[in-house]
């Protein structure tokens, strides 16, 4: 089974007065990896080339259906705006989930429309996958800084996401 195919038009479901902004889901490919590490270091300054080139050539060289991989949100300009490592796996609580780990959302126009993007693109391959819940696992060193669009909790929140536990969830309808 190839990889699936993600798309996003980040502005649906959202009003603004500024431009149109075309941003598309997609999964992060080998040929990627280098080119996402800067968002990667931006989010987590100890972790290295090598570590991050590792860790992600072992979610996305995989020729298994997509149990687990990277999802990256890619700007109009072709550069990667977004991105967090999945895993579908079983939860107790709620059966098959999608973990979203390493949520990072980056833009300096509107950081919400990226992780609108991200959060969405999650949720499609969740249903896709027959999922039931998407569980998202955020850095502690999210800012809330609402010149930048406010912290991440609070964007997930606004698409019904909850805070249970130290994650969050959402609960996807069958």
């Amino acid at each position: 089974m190839s990889a699936p195919r993600f798309q996003h038009n980040a502005n649906r479901g959202l009003e603004s007065r500024r431009a149109v902004r075309h941003l598309r889901t997609r999964p992060l490919t080998v040929e990627r990896i280098a080119q996402a590490f800067p968002l990667v270091q931006a989010s987590l300054p100890h972790v290295t080339l090598e570590a991050w080139q590792d860790f992600a050539s072992a979610l996305v060289s995989r020729a298994e259906p997509p149990h687990s991989g990277i999802m990256t949100v890619i700007s109009e300009r072709e550069y990667i705006a977004g991105l967090c490592s999945y895993q579908i796996d079983h939860d107790l609580v709620h059966g098959l989930r999608l973990t979203a780990d390493n949520f990072l959302a980056f833009d300096l126009l509107d950081r919400r429309l990226v992780a609108h993007a991200l959060a969405e693109g999650l949720e499609s391959l969740a249903r896709d996958l027959r999922c039931t819940a998407v569980h998202t696992h955020l850095l502690h060193t999210d800012p809330v800084n609402p010149a930048r669009g406010g912290g991440l909790v609070d964007i997930l929140s606004t698409r019904g996401h909850r805070v249970e536990s130290i994650g969050m969830c959402k609960l996807l309808p069958p």
